[in-house]
């Protein structure tokens, strides 16, 4: 039977915070690149010490993680260090998968700024040779990642575009779920409609059959409704008496 072994560990950050009272018996010379990952929230495990390699309390302190675009020079995300530890210099960070979900998939800057009690403000180092840009790498692929919904507003006509589906996602047990949305009370119909043409392109009006009929008497609210089933293709038809249906959101 074969073996997947997976590994569970926290991801670790060293700053240094500059102390010219202490030697530099222990040089840290780099910090290995922060590697977090598209469609999932990552920990961040951050420790404070001095040049000395000793712990730097952040019991008075604000430690803040900027990420910087290189080739933009813009500040991407500001994210404030939670305390673990605080005697010890130990906190954490969560970049969650909400922060990553427009960024580009490619290697960042990142740089802390230490803020004392006193409002005094620090850089804290990637290193102990004055080395304040540390490198983040954003990766993708691993997990899957949020998909906007396909709008249908009936732009031409009361049939509205067909839809086709990605057949590698499209299993026996496919979910489809609509969320449709009115701009004024509507009653009429709305049916959803569905292919097994497996032609993209060529499917005609005959080939598509109804799958569900709403019927709807001066609605206004929004309305959520599902179906199941492996089809090519998904079209919605609108029926109006009264009203406007405005649009459909369509996720497979």
């Amino acid at each position: 039977m074969p073996t997947i072994t997976t590994y569970l560990y926290n991801q670790n950050v060293d700053v240094v915070a500059v102390d010219t009272a202490v030697g530099t018996d222990m040089s840290q010379f780099y910090t290995p690149n922060i590697k977090v990952y598209r469609g999932i929230d990552n920990d961040i495990r951050v420790n404070l010490k001095n040049r000395d390699q000793k712990p730097v309390s952040i019991l008075d302190k604000t430690v803040t993680l900027v990420i910087i675009d290189k080739e933009t020079s813009t500040t991407t995300i500001s994210r404030t260090v939670e305390a673990i530890d605080p005697h010890r210099g130990v906190g954490k960070i969560k970049l969650t998968e909400g922060d990553m979900l427009n960024l580009d998939a490619k290697f960042y800057t990142y740089a802390f700024k230490v803020v004392d009690g006193e409002d005094n403000t620090q850089i804290g180092y990637s290193d102990d040779t004055y080395g304040a840009n540390g490198t983040l790498e954003l990766v993708e692929g691993v997990y899957p990642t949020f998909k906007e919904s396909t709008k249908e507003d009936f732009g031409a006509g009361n049939t509205g575009s067909i839809l086709y589906l990605d057949q590698n996602i499209n299993r026996n047990s496919a979910l489809h779920t609509a969320v449709v949305s009115f701009s004024s009370a509507f009653t009429g119909t709305l049916q959803v409609q569905g292919t097994l043409n497996p032609t993209t392109g060529s499917v005609d009006a005959n080939d598509f059959i109804t799958i569900d009929t709403k019927t709807y008497s001066a609605q206004e609210d929004n309305v959520t409704f599902n179906w199941t089933g492996v089809y090519a293709a998904i079209r919605f038809v609108r029926a109006t008496t009264t009203g406007t249906l405005s649009q459909v959101l369509y996720r497979p």
